[in-house]
């Protein structure tokens, strides 16, 4: 027969999980608006489906100053991703000169030409299809942001040897002092199929400021 401490540690551990499933719960509940969930911070708000992944993190420069806001959201069932980025007014200024860029559109044609030099480092027989540019609106303030949309050739290559071919679009725009940066990419049939999902995203995102005085 277990001794008086150790039913204590087990009931204090029940006691806890029952809490955490009830906080998990509450939080869910608060912030679900039908198949979606609301991401909600200082920096941004955004919604996503219920039983999509979302990552967030802050990275900072000591040296330079300047602090970026990431997240990444992306499907289980699906080769596909979206990422946004927000940058502080500090690291604004520090990307656009370290990168020697000068615009939004500058940047996402960039964005693209790298994510193809990525996927040529693992597989050498990609190629570039198409490369489209141009102009759309973004978030729920209809910022004007500049894009660049890439269709690569063989560009995943799936675990049974088979060549798929990759889609990725890449927005960039200016929320005040603050850079955004928005990706979306995937296999093309995945990306294809989870494009209306990006597009509600895009629609339904808020900055709201980083880094201001």
């Amino acid at each position: 027969m277990p001794r008086l401490p150790l039913l204590i540690f087990l009931l204090m551990i029940c006691i806890s999980l029952i809490i955490g499933f009830g906080i998990i719960h509450y939080t869910v509940a608060t912030n679900r608006r039908g198949d979606y969930l609301s991401l909600n911070n200082d920096i941004l708000s955004v919604n996503f489906p219920v039983n999509w992944f979302a990552l967030t993190w802050e990275s900072s420069n000591k040296s330079f100053g300047g602090k970026v806001f990431s997240l990444i959201i992306f499907p289980p069932d699906k080769f596909s991703a979206i990422s946004i980025q927000v940058y502080d007014r500090a690291a604004t200024e520090r990307f656009l000169i370290e990168e020697n860029l000068s615009d939004p559109a500058s940047i996402a044609y960039r964005d693209v030409r790298r994510f193809f030099d990525w996927i040529l480092e693992k597989n050498e027989n990609a190629s570039v299809i198409s490369i489209v540019n141009g102009t759309a609106y973004a978030g729920a303030s209809r910022n004007i942001a500049r894009y660049s949309k890439i269709l690569i050739r063989n560009g995943f290559k799936s675990s049974d040897g088979k060549y798929y071919n990759m889609s990725c679009i890449v927005l960039s725009f200016m929320n005040g002092d603050n850079l955004v940066r928005v990706a979306f990419w995937g296999e093309q049939s995945d990306y294809e199929e989870t494009s209306e999902v990006f597009q509600r995203i895009l629609s339904d995102l808020v900055v709201k400021g980083y880094g201001g005085e």
